[in-house]
């Protein structure tokens, strides 16, 4: 062959390759905008349509079959046409068609309106399948009959054990478990210690690692009881639908190395009765909707083991309107969903005792379909129902799009892409987090199956824009701290830290490098992590068990105590409200008093009232959005709300007063900072706090993904915002690297610097 020839020969096979992945990039694309069309249907009649079907329909479930048959399609037509497939069994009235047309509202009108009243849905904030069914947020279809679920997050067995002769003592709990078949829910065992300051001790449910097997196995967790323990705890507990097996549990000590049991009465559930406290067992159950027995048929050991299982507890409730508006009969959601794909939803239905109008015939077949698919789906399909149902609680019920910069239909797009492309769940969960770190709310964490992470003997910071290493937990690493760390894993440490923070939602960059700083560090057990520190590089190994209290954000080890000069240090992270009130007297006779809100407040914020001249009448900076309608159009309002602050006495205000805050004060550390900001009660030094304020409302996607996030709207007391912005102190404080090294808390010397000027 001449050379002429193999030239045009690679030259013809370069193109054929290029053809062929740009008509694969052309479908994945095809595939991503039908996604769409159906992420947009699916939102609407999910929150929007009033239709009684539309309530009976699992939407988890539904989001991932939808998603499935959705990918089957090939052109606009017959994304159409599966589209009313998919809808009219749940929303008989809907239409999808490929042109704007006048819709027939007779087809939702019956002939004698009378005997009907309306049906409608407002949302105050959201509630629909949300985890928090008794919270601040609601849904409600008016004038229809809802069955709501008043069971429990979950049925748990529990038992007490005195710590008295174990404290300070590391202990080993075990118990053989499995869950019935067919269970949706989670298995977990459960061991808590609480002290006497009524803060929590070693805690660990397993939540990271739930047990999901249908095989008997022995699980175990090992702690440490606090000297200062006022009660330890144990148990098992099954978080959702299913029913759980306990059996052979055993509790032990550790005394010179070696493992010494402690007696626990009925450990192995011989006794025929568990669920009530009696003489023949202490083992206890609790929580609506689950029952606590044993079983002589299904036990490891012996003749019985315990169950739990749920059974739920169903409440019919007609729905009651939650404020005047709503939308009228005839108003329709008429929108184009995808290119040349058009759909009509009414808003308002008519409804008597027995059914909305007009009635379903083909809604049992589709739940059939459904519930027979969601037990073979593969994967893929229940990331994009996922991410389906994802976009659509932000979509229509996120407060803050007017506050943040974000394209939130490309945001969905690109996770669309990513889901079709997860090959398991790990990546999949980056997804996820890459999907709402846009949305820069604090409030945001985002959760999945077996996330246990493991973290090396090192914790790290930036400081003066460097990355500095500011704990050393092991001898020997060729670490101090103040080193700085110019790579990891081989890259600059800039870079490094791009990726991570990319899968952060963050209002502020205090809260952002805050999360970094431990996200940073997670990784698979024994998984190494090359750093490079003073050039050379080092090895560490992931091989501590992550522990969220390890990230204790406590700066001063001190409830409280008395600086030179009569100055009062106090250290709101850990101080209670009768420590406080105790305090009173010499509060009142200090020089100043110095606040330490660098963390999160210990039930402590009617420490307010003493600063406070007059009463608080600021009572609108809590703000929860009213909504009949889809997309943000239309909010109707807010119910507002504030704390009502009444002052108290002895009044403290009259001397000099400071707060420190930074970037790790979010949420109620906010609201209580709101006060200081909002009536000038005090000097703030430090850094911008965490921009997130509002209660979250979390939820549970398929697979056991959980995200929460924040429902409600809050701003500053002059009604200005506050997301993304935070409390801003009056003096800025810097931490520097020689101060790290000279283990100085810079903050706290500002502080004394400010009181006594």
């Amino acid at each position: 062959m001449s050379q002429k020839c193999k030239i045009m020969k690679k030259y013809i096979l370069v193109l054929f390759a290029a053809m062929f992945v740009g008509a694969c990039q052309a479908q994945q694309q095809d595939k991503v905008q039908n996604l769409k069309t159906f992420a947009k249907a699916y939102g609407y009649v999910k929150y929007f349509h009033p239709s009684d079907e539309a309530s009976e329909i699992d939407w988890n479930s539904f989001a991932a079959f939808g998603a499935n048959e959705i990918l089957k399609c090939n052109s606009t037509t017959e994304v159409i046409a599966t589209l009313n497939n998919l809808f009219k069994p749940i929303a008989p009235s809907v239409v999808f068609s490929n042109t704007k047309q006048q819709y027939d509202i007779s087809a939702i009108t019956p002939s004698n309106t009378k005997v009907y009243k309306p049906a409608y849905w407002q949302h105050k904030g959201v509630s629909k399948d949300m985890n928090y069914q008794d919270g601040v947020y609601s849904s409600v279809r008016v004038n229809r009959f809802n069955e709501i679920d008043e069971t429990g997050v979950f049925g748990n067995l529990a038992l007490a054990i005195d710590p008295e002769q174990y404290k300070g003592k590391e202990i080993k709990y075990t118990g053989w478990v499995k869950l019935k078949e067919d269970s949706k829910g989670t298995g977990h065992l459960w061991l808590r210690v609480d002290k006497t300051d009524k803060t929590l001790g070693f805690f660990e449910n397993m939540d990271n690692n739930p047990i999901k097997s249908n095989e008997w196995k022995q699980y175990e967790i090992v702690g440490k009881v606090d000297e200062a323990a006022s009660g330890l705890y144990l148990g098992a507990f099954i978080k959702g639908k299913g029913g759980l097996f306990l059996d052979d549990v055993h509790l032990y000590y550790k005394e010179n190395n070696e493992w010494i049991e402690i007696p626990i009465k009925n450990s192995d559930f011989e006794a025929n009765s568990i669920g009530v406290k009696n003489e023949e067992t202490s083992w206890t159950g609790s929580s609506k909707g689950y029952s606590y027995t044993v079983s002589n048929t299904e036990s490891k050991e012996g003749k019985n083991c315990a169950v739990i299982t749920y059974e739920g507890k169903g409440n019919k409730v007609k729905g009651k309107a939650l404020f005047d508006s709503f939308p009228k009969f005839g108003e329709l959601i008429e929108k184009e969903i995808g290119v040349g794909i058009f759909c009509q939803i009414p808003l308002n239905l008519y409804g008597n005792n027995e059914n909305t109008y007009p009635k379903s015939k083909t809604l049992s077949s589709l739940q059939k379909h459904v519930k027979n698919a969601s037990e073979s789906l593969d994967y893929t399909s229940i990331y994009l129902g996922n991410v389906i149902n994802t976009y659509n609680v932000f979509q229509h019920f996120y407060p803050y799009f007017n506050e943040v910069d974000v394209d939130w239909n490309k945001v969905l797009e690109t996770a669309l892409e990513r889901s079709l492309n997860d090959k398991n769940d790990s990546d999949y969960l980056i997804t996820l987090q890459k999907f709402t770190a846009p949305l820069r709310d604090g409030h945001i964490h985002v959760s999945g199956p077996k996330m246990d992470y493991y973290v090396p003997p090192i914790k790290w910071e930036w400081i003066e824009g460097k990355l500095v290493i500011t704990q050393v937990n092991e001898e020997g690493l060729g670490i101090q701290i103040g080193d700085i760390v110019t790579k990891v894993n081989n890259q600059l440490s800039e870079d490094y830290f791009k990726e991570i923070n990319s899968r952060i939602s963050a209002g502020t960059e205090g809260w952002l490098n805050y999360r970094a700083q431990s996200t940073s560090l997670f990784g698979e057990k024994d998984e190494e992590l090359i750093i490079e520190v003073n050039s050379k590089n080092i090895v560490l190994n992931k091989d501590k068990k992550y522990d969220y209290r390890d990230n204790d954000i406590a700066i001063q080890e001190n409830t409280y105590k008395l600086l030179d000069g009569n100055i009062y240090y106090l250290n709101l992270d850990k101080i209670e409200m009768d420590t406080i009130n105790a305090l009173l007297p010499q509060l009142e006779q200090s020089k100043g008093i110095i606040c330490d809100l660098r963390g999160y407040p210990n039930g402590n914020h009617d420490f307010i009232s003493h600063l406070l001249k007059k009463k608080d009448t600021s009572t609108a900076w809590m703000r929860i959005p009213k909504i009949i309608y889809p997309d943000h159009e239309k909010i109707i309002g807010y119910e507002k709300d504030g704390w009502e602050i009444q002052p108290k006495k002895p009044y403290l205000g009259d001397k000099k007063v400071v707060f420190i805050i930074d970037g790790r004060s979010i949420s109620y550390a906010e609201s209580f900072m709101s006060f200081i900001e909002g009536y000038k009660l005090a000097t703030i030094v430090g850094q911008p706090t965490a921009g997130t304020n509002g209660n979250i409302n979390p939820f549970t996607l398929l697979r056991n993904f959980n995200i929460s996030w924040t429902g409600m709207k809050v701003v500053k007391h002059d009604g200005s915002q506050h997301h993304g912005i935070g409390i801003l102190p009056d003096i800025y404080v810097n931490k520097s690297i020689d101060g790290l090294k000279s283990g100085k808390d810079e903050f706290l010397e500002k502080a004394l610097e400010v009181v006594l000027e």
